[in-house]
């Protein structure tokens, strides 16, 4: 039983570690997104002066 617990408690782990990558990946992505295109309307605008 203790082995089962043991294998189960270690897929739980990587379920958790996996999906937490994912989360960060997709927000790290988000942020540099977000911060192109601010960069991008900045240079618009110098442009457009």
């Amino acid at each position: 039983m203790t082995e089962r617990k043991a294998a189960a408690n270690s897929t739980y782990k990587k379920l958790a570690v996996q999906w937490l990558n994912e989360a960060l990946c997709f927000v790290s992505s988000s942020v540099v997104a977000d911060s192109l295109v601010l960069r991008y309307r900045q240079l618009l605008v110098a442009a457009n002066r």
